[in-house]
């Protein structure tokens, strides 16, 4: 019994996690770019991305096979050994914390650095069990009908992940997927947590610094001069799924109410790096701004660069964008393309497209919402549901034919 729950909850973590990450690999990408940064390597995004299709490809496989039960002596030390790699990882990374979130769900579930090593160290005696007890696994499947369920299984995460590269992760768990209200994610409920914190002060007199509390502080003896303060998460309170936002004209006006609270529809381009945007649809995009402007719809493009490198692209491309500068990072959240496009409504996004799949100028007519859903309508998740019908069909088949 143990053994079975042992190769069942393990090859569960794996294929999930494997899974979570495959659907979005530029987001899996962008966390192992924070690692590399960590130890000093700079500019690794074709490296990073590299890493992250064959990470999720190599978790989602092992936890296939230890799913299903077959090839167990085959994975079960490649499985131990990625266990005990990433416990050591997560350790160090909960001691020293280097980055905020470790991503090993990618976006699907957040876990804090400590939450990540504690899921590790449960999952690691699993995996030990599996290892050890690899002998007494038993498969009555042809040694075929293994290659081709394994040659499947790699095909299908791999199949995805370098889908979700050209075109939109396949599933969108961040707060700016198509449906979300951005204001409503940036509010905070009333009567939410706030938290527990302390704050003390450092303070200096006659040479002499002393560290004060709120309740000893000070307040009466103006000889005491204030050098900093310090503040300690005692609890976490309640933290909205959008905690920053801002947009800025090149002139440094404040965008932001005007894109995510305005009545008239706005047209959001992304590009987080107007040097390394795509524009090979350019001119696509400036006929949607153009049929933007037509029907009364108010059109922006969001970067982290400079004014100069915005005045540059548009000179280039005779674009006559109007620009909107926000960080990067956020950008990025936002969408994965560079660049990509959202269609947002009163606050709440009701279409987002890559590059690569930008809609005809022409579909963009009044009513715009009713064009919107007659677009959405092909939604790529089709693609999913469809590759998973095919997987699990291959499996049943497979096992019906041992």
């Amino acid at each position: 019994m143990l053994r079975t729950i042992s190769r069942i909850l393990t090859g569960l973590v794996f294929v999930f996690s494997g899974f979570v990450k495959a659907v979005d690999p530029a987001g899996g990408a962008i966390k192992i770019a924070e690692y590399l940064e960590v130890i000093g390597l700079h500019n690794t995004d074709g490296i990073a991305l590299i890493l992250s299709i064959a990470l999720s490809t190599v978790e989602f496989v092992l936890g296939f096979h230890l799913l299903f039960g077959f090839k167990i002596k085959r994975v079960a030390l490649p499985a131990l050994l990625f266990m005990v790699f990433f416990t050591i990882i997560t350790f160090f990374i909960a001691l020293f914390e280097p980055v905020s979130d470790c991503g090993c769900f990618g976006d699907a579930i957040k876990l804090s650095n400590w939450e990540t090593l504690i899921k590790n160290l449960i999952i690691l005696p699993f995996s030990l069990v599996v290892f050890y007890q690899k002998d007494k696994y038993k498969c009555e499947l042809p040694s075929v009908n293994q290659h081709v369920l394994t040659l499947v299984c790699f095909s299908f995460i791999v199949g995805i992940s370098v889908y979700s590269i050209y075109n939109l992760p396949v599933l969108d768990f961040r707060p700016y997927h198509v449906g979300a209200n951005i204001p409503a994610q940036m509010n905070i409920p009333e009567g939410a947590d706030e938290g527990e914190y302390e704050t003390t002060f450092i303070l200096e007199k006659d040479g002499e610094k002393k560290e004060f509390g709120v309740d000893d502080y000070p307040y009466n003896d103006s000889t005491w001069v204030f050098l900093e303060s310090k503040t300690k998460v005692i609890r976490e309170g309640y933290q909205p799924p959008i905690t920053a936002l801002n947009f800025e004209s090149t002139d440094g006006d404040d965008l932001t109410d005007a894109i995510i609270n305005n009545e008239r529809t706005v047209f959001l381009a992304i590009a987080p790096q107007l040097e390394k945007a795509s524009t090979k649809n350019i001119k696509q995009l400036i006929e949607i701004k153009n049929a933007a402007f037509q029907h009364d719809h108010l059109f922006y493009f969001a970067t982290a660069s400079l004014t100069d490198a915005c005045f540059k692209f548009d000179l280039k491309h005779q674009a006559a964008f109007e620009y909107a500068l926000c960080d990067e990072t956020t950008l990025k959240t936002i969408i994965r393309g560079n660049p990509g496009l959202l269609i947002i409504q009163n606050g709440t996004i009701i279409a987002k497209y890559n590059h690569t799949q930008l809609p005809d100028a022409s579909q963009l007519s009044n009513p715009l919402s009713h064009s919107v859903q007659a677009l959405q309508s092909t939604n790529d998740k089709t693609w999913l549901w469809f590759s998973f019908t095919v997987l699990l069909g291959v499996i049943v088949i497979i096992f019906k034919l041992k």
